[in-house]
């Protein structure tokens, strides 16, 4: 795989994984029993999950990380985290297909995989450093969005 095609795998896999995560902290503030307190928050918390998702702003989280991290077709990071952004997207995925009850409490696992996201979106911000302001601050906002359906 050449750095083009590298590129384009971490950009396609960053996509889906923010998609994903999205979906997630919707399903988990579906959760009412355990989640009615951030009934206020939750207009905020959809602004800030859809900005995260735009194509803009992938495609200058995919440059910011891949200018930062030197990143090469050989280069051992970049394949960790296209499959660490798989395995969790997957891990999303199959966790939502099992729910079937919309309004029910969401699950451990969700809620789990959700301080996952946290912790990838973490890392995320720790390789761009603090040399792209705006992807960085876009991304703390999606962290923080994501702690707040933590809580």
């Amino acid at each position: 795989m050449n750095d083009d095609e590298q590129f384009e795998s971490f950009k396609v896999s960053l996509a889906d994984f923010i998609g994903q995560t999205s979906a997630l902290v919707d399903r988990v503030l579906t959760d009412e029993t355990h989640k009615s307190h951030l009934a206020p928050l939750v207009p905020w918390i959809s602004e800030v999950m859809t900005a995260s998702m735009d194509r803009a702003l992938i495609e200058q989280v995919g440059l910011a990380y891949w200018s930062r991290m030197g990143m090469t077709s050989t280069s051992t990071p970049a394949r960790l985290k296209i499959l660490e952004m798989d395995g969790l997207s997957e891990a999303i995925r199959n966790s939502l297909q099992q729910d079937d009850e919309a309004d029910s409490e969401a699950s451990f696992a969700q809620t789990h995989l959700l301080s996952v996201c946290s912790l990838a979106v973490g890392s995320l911000l720790d390789a761009i450093g603090e040399m792209f302001p705006l992807v960085r601050g876009i991304l703390r906002s999606t962290q923080d969005a994501i702690d707040v359906a933590r809580s």
